[in-house]
């Protein structure tokens, strides 16, 4: 008769040593803080660098055709927005940095690009992004208010209306 508490005891410790789920970013959450590393070596950190901005925050790899795909509609509306108020950034979650170093000099990408090798630090634990491309966009505080799973055609005039709403009331249009 002891074994049935024994086991429930056990079944609880074990499950109290057991590591919290990781956060997934969703709607409305705030982007989680964190440590980006650039192409270069050079690393910054994600509340300092976004603050006071709508941010399109796109999670790709250089391998995946719809990532390929959207990058210069990406390049095209980093262009468009005024870059006090917007900021369009790239993370690639490629194994080998070579790899996005040659895709982003041969696009001629001028908007930061960070590498998060695997997704294994910030694409897959702090956001939960396991299909690419994935879009976060956040709002001036820091709040994701949409994302977009998917290729998606970002330089077109209803997509910019609709992030200068964003910067405007903090949401998307309708919603």
């Amino acid at each position: 008769m002891m074994k049935k508490p024994l086991l429930f005891a056990l079944i609880l410790m074990l499950a109290s040593c057991s590591s919290p789920a990781n956060h997934v970013t969703g709607k409305g959450d705030a982007l989680p803080s964190m440590k980006l590393h650039g192409l270069s070596g050079n690393t910054a950190y994600s509340r300092e660098l976004f603050k006071g901005k709508v941010v399109i925050f796109n999670v790709w790899a250089t391998w995946c055709p719809p990532c390929r795909k959207e990058m210069p509609d990406l390049l095209k509306l980093s262009q468009i927005l005024p870059k006090k108020r917007f900021m369009v950034v790239a993370l690639s979650v490629d194994e080998n940095l070579d790899d996005v170093k040659t895709f982003v000099h041969e696009h001629g990408l001028t908007f930061p690009v960070f590498w998060d090798q695997g997704g294994a630090s910030i694409g897959t634990p702090k956001l939960g992004v396991f299909k690419y491309p994935e879009t976060l966009v956040m709002n001036r505080k820091g709040r994701v208010v949409t994302k977009v799973i998917g290729a998606y055609p970002w330089a077109r005039a209803d997509t910019i209306k609709a992030l200068k709403y964003i910067a405007k009331y903090g949401n998307i249009p309708n919603g």
